[in-house]
C-alpha cells in the first residue's frame, strides 16, 4: 500500500509532462494598451461602405484601351495583374509604384497626383490626359498589392491575395482555412494602416451585428491576428501522440506493479 501510495505522484508527474502548459499572456502578440474593442466606438455598427483611396506605396497595374489597340499601344507595358499570384516579383516590375509624393511617372503623360483618389478617379484622370494622343479611351485600373495578411489560431497562416474587391473579414479568415479549435473567436484583432497611423481594433467574430460595422469589410494590407483561447494553455497539440501513449503506457505498468 505504501509502494501504491509513492508510485500515484510519480504517475501524476509523467501525465503532466505530457501536456504542454504555456502562460496565455506568452501567446498572445501585439499586447498593450492600443487596441480598441468595436463595441466601444461611438457608431461602430452603422455600414459606411467607401471606395479603396490610393496612397503613397501602392502599385496600379493600369491599361489604356481604344477603338484601335495600335493607336493606344504606346501608353502600355506588359501588366504584371493576370500574374500578381504566381509571380509577385514580376507584377511589381510592370506595375505603376506610386510615390512618397503621391504620384506616379507615365510614359508620354508625365507625372500623375493620384493620391486620395479612388480606382475609378485614377482611370479618369489618366484617360482625361491619354486624350490628347488618342480619341475614345478607356483606363483600367486595378491595384496589385491587394493583399491580406492573416495569423494567429488559424489553420493556414499567411499572405493572401484578394480575389474580389469586396471581402469580408470572415471570408478573409476562410482564406487561412478558417480558425483552430483554439481561436478566441471574441478576440480577433484587425490592424489596419491608416496614413502614417495604424489602427487596431479586438472584433468579436460570435456577434452578428459586425455584418454592420464598416470594420467588417477587409481592405487591402490589412493584418488579420486571432488570439489563442486560456483552452491552449494546458493542450496536447505540441506533443506526438506516440509519445503520450508511452507516457500512458508506462503509467499503466507501474500502478499494475505496485497494485
Amino acid at each position: 500500500m505504501e509502494l501504491k501510495n509513492r508510485a500515484l505522484p510519480l504517475i501524476v508527474l509523467l501525465l503532466l509532462s505530457a501536456v504542454s502548459c504555456v502562460p496565455l499572456k506568452e501567446s498572445i502578440y501585439l499586447q498593450g494598451d492600443m487596441a480598441k474593442h468595436l463595441e466601444d466606438l461611438e457608431g461602430q455598427y452603422k455600414i459606411e461602405k467607401s471606395e479603396y483611396l490610393v496612397k503613397p506605396g501602392d502599385l496600379l497595374y493600369i491599361r489604356v484601351t481604344s477603338l484601335d489597340e495600335r493607336s493606344s499601344s504606346f501608353l502600355n507595358t506588359e501588366s504584371g495583374y493576370t500574374t500578381m499570384a504566381s509571380n509577385p516579383m514580376s507584377a511589381s516590375l510592370l506595375g505603376y509604384r506610386v510615390g512618397l509624393d503621391g504620384s506616379i511617372d507615365y510614359p508620354f503623360l508625365g507625372k500623375i497626383y493620384v493620391a486620395g483618389l479612388s480606382l475609378r478617379e485614377v482611370a479618369q484622370k489618366i484617360e482625361l490626359a491619354a486624350s490628347k494622343y488618342i480619341d475614345q479611351s478607356g483606363v483600367i485600373v486595378k491595384l496589385l498589392n491587394d493583399h491580406v495578411t492573416i495569423m494567429g489560431e488559424v489553420r493556414n497562416p499567411g499572405r493572401f491575395l484578394m480575389n474580389s474587391e469586396e471581402i469580408s473579414i470572415l471570408e478573409a479568415i476562410s482564406l487561412a482555412g478558417d480558425m483552430t479549435d483554439f481561436a478566441n473567436r471574441k478576440a480577433v484583432r484587425l490592424i489596419r494602416k491608416d496614413g502614417d497611423t495604424p489602427q487596431m481594433l479586438i472584433i468579436d467574430t460570435t456577434d452578428e451585428r459586425i455584418m454592420f460595422s464598416p470594420y467588417y469589410y477587409i481592405k487591402p494590407g490589412d493584418i488579420v491576428y486571432i488570439e489563442p483561447r486560456r483552452l491552449k494553455q494546458w493542450s496536447l497539440t505540441g506533443i506526438p501522440f506516440s509519445l503520450f501513449l508511452s507516457v500512458v503506457s508506462v503509467s499503466t505498468v507501474i500502478y499494475t506493479l505496485v497494485k
